[in-house]
């Protein structure tokens, strides 16, 4: 089947209300929500939180959107996925917590705002805001100069410039977040060498040459016998292409994902944790074994490794299952600050956490010591003595083609590789 015209599906759903189309829709405008997502890395929040974020801001805009109105969908949708984005970040940014009614009043605001800017191509005025719901300027002004009281910063001023860049999308071309290719852990760079394997040979030169060597433009051009403005064409756009290859791999299988899940209609029942809100173990297994089919094909490893939090089942019980669930959150911030943002974290069980490591399967056992020592030190700095105390660290890695021939044998190893640490942990224990 073709793939039809975004703004043809989007012009058919507004007339039909058809969930199927809904699907599609999201499925083809995932792109352009995590590209807008991962423009927000730097605010701190894991982007799976973002991204999520994105998605409600598109089927927002699916809702919302008047095509008789004459605004691109994709124009429309991107500034409410911006405007969602926002809004989350404002929230997760309070000191002080908000009314209820200050809440509810500042997300109307936030949908009219999003929704006049989409309409008139600018910023709203007051005024605008206000004759739009049904209150007076005084009301509104009152209400934007409350929620400042609420907030520690302006996201605005810091991302202003760069709703510019996406006002023109095209789905053709995809503006991928840079990647930070070259000078790397040893394990990511593994990534990158598999990626510039599809690139020509002459530009395999030159940024081999460029970023590795260190020679400047004008040498590569005399140690290769073409002039300077050519090398610099080729760093540009090789450059780009690299980027685009290693971006891309990582979304076409989540999109894969999302596909299939929407197709059965648990999208966020199979993909997150509910307690935890983190990916989900039938998430990580299907990833996994979409990774360890890419890597038979290609001739390369992957790895996983799974991290234990153990104690006493009284602790856990004294816990309960809410602080637990918050225990792997935060857990998980640290796995994902300790590796790379390719690799992939979620919840792999009652008190562990899965962790998928595409391209990297030979560097799986130095990765997981230092995510387990990681940990362990966040628990020692990051709690009470009473608390820390009471947790211990157990992991366990697999990696293919070495260790295992496929992926239920890998995760059937790191369990048991884990459950070997557990018993060497309490031998020293017991000994000391």
């Amino acid at each position: 089947m073709l793939k039809r015209d975004t703004e043809e599906l989007v012009l058919e759903y507004c007339q039909t209300r058809d969930f199927e189309l809904r699907d599609a829709i999201t499925i083809q405008l995932s792109g352009l929500v995590e590209s807008i997502a991962r423009k927000f890395i730097g605010s701190g929040e894991p982007i799976e939180d973002l991204i999520q974020e994105g998605y409600l801001g598109l089927l927002n805009a699916l809702d919302l959107f008047k095509p008789e109105k004459g605004v691109k969908f994709t124009t429309y949708a991107t500034h409410l996925i911006v405007g969602q984005i926002k809004h989350y970040l404002r929230d997760k940014g309070k000191i002080i917590k908000e009314p209820a009614w200050l809440q509810e009043l500042n997300s109307k605001i936030n949908r009219v705002t999003n929704e006049l800017s989409a309409r008139y191509g600018r910023p709203p005025t007051t005024q605008e805001i206000a004759e739009f719901l049904g209150m007076t300027t005084k009301a509104v002004e009152d209400v934007l100069m409350t929620r400042e009281v609420f907030k520690v910063s302006s996201l605005d001023a810091i991302y202003e410039d760069e709703e510019e860049e996406w006002s023109g999308y095209d789905l053709e071309k995809l503006n991928c977040e840079p990647c930070q290719t070259f000078n790397l852990p040893i394990e990511e760079r593994v990534v990158v060498e598999t990626a510039m394997q599809q690139l020509k040979q002459i530009e395999q030169q030159v940024l081999h040459l460029f970023f590795e060597e260190g020679y400047n433009q004008t040498e590569i051009a005399h140690m290769l016998s073409i002039s300077c403005n050519y090398v610099s064409h080729i760093l540009r756009n090789a450059t780009q292409k690299l980027r685009r290859i290693v971006s891309e791999a990582e979304w076409l299988d989540e999109q894969r994902f999302r596909a299939r899940a929407l197709a059965r209609g648990d999208f966020e029942a199979r993909i997150l944790d509910p307690q935890t809100g983190l990916f989900s173990a039938d998430y990580l297994e299907v990833r996994l074994r979409e990774e360890v089919q890419r890597a038979a094909r290609y001739d390369q490893s992957v790895g996983f490794a799974v991290f234990e939090f153990a104690a006493e089942k009284s602790a856990l019980d004294a816990l309960g299952e809410f602080a637990i669930g918050e225990l792997l959150l935060q857990a998980s911030a640290v796995v994902r600050e300790t590796v790379r943002k390719a690799d992939i974290v979620g919840r792999y069980g009652h008190t562990t956490l899965g962790l998928l490591l595409p391209y990297a399967g030979e560097h799986a056992p130095s990765i997981a010591e230092r995510v387990a020592a990681a940990l362990t030190e966040w628990l020692q700095t990051a709690f009470s003595p009473s608390m820390h105390e009471r947790f211990h660290i157990h992991f366990g890695w697999a990696f293919y083609p070495r260790d295992c021939d496929d992926q239920e044998q890998m995760t059937r190893l790191a369990e048991q590789r884990l459950l070997e640490h557990r018993a060497r942990t309490r031998l020293m224990h017991d000994a000391a």
